[in-house]
């Protein structure tokens, strides 16, 4: 019996995810290793930030949108990121987004797959989150103004739970 046919689209879409992310995880781990905690976050906050550019603009392909669209109100912003989150989100990507008032996006995670991860290889207390960098290079892309929530390592380790919001300017 030939799997390609017996899978449905969402088996498909947690084995891609959980391969990339193993092998993020691993890249990480071994960057901590050879480079030490400072240099691996480092690399890898830049390296998804570029991932990601490339990534919204090939769900704005699929999405329809012209090459170099940029988001042109705050309602197609909104209608883009929730495009995006559904693209990328999977069943093990415990998260949220909300937008609570106009110009607001509102992440929530009341678990986090890659704080499990590096708390399971022992790297937590070293470990700069990466996945805010993910939403950071989407806006980035798509030419978006913003600020978001500053903080350093990991909130989910550092305050049980990790919320983070982007406020958009001039939407």
């Amino acid at each position: 019996m030939k799997l390609m046919a017996r899978l449905t689209k969402d088996q498909i879409k947690e084995l891609f995810s959980k391969n990339w992310l193993t092998h993020d995880a691993m890249w990480y781990g071994s960057c901590v290793q050879e480079l030490g905690p400072e240099k691996a976050n480092q690399l890898n906050k830049g390296a998804v930030r570029l991932m990601a550019g490339i990534e919204i603009k090939r769900i704005l392909k699929l999405m329809g949108k012209p090459k170099g669209y940029r988001a042109e109100s705050f309602d197609d912003l909104s209608e883009i990121l929730i495009t995006a989150f559904q693209v990328v989100q999977t069943s093990f990507m415990k998260f949220e987004i909300s937008f609570p008032e106009k110009n607001l996006l509102r992440g929530k995670f009341n678990y986090c797959f890659a704080y499990e991860g590096v708390k399971k290889f022992g790297l937590v207390e070293t470990y700069d989150c990466g996945i805010a960098e993910r939403v950071k290079g989407w806006l980035d892309a798509l030419g978006v103004l913003y600020t978001s929530t500053d903080f350093a390592g990991c909130l989910m380790h550092q305050n049980g739970k990790c919320i983070i919001d982007f406020r958009f300017e001039n939407m």
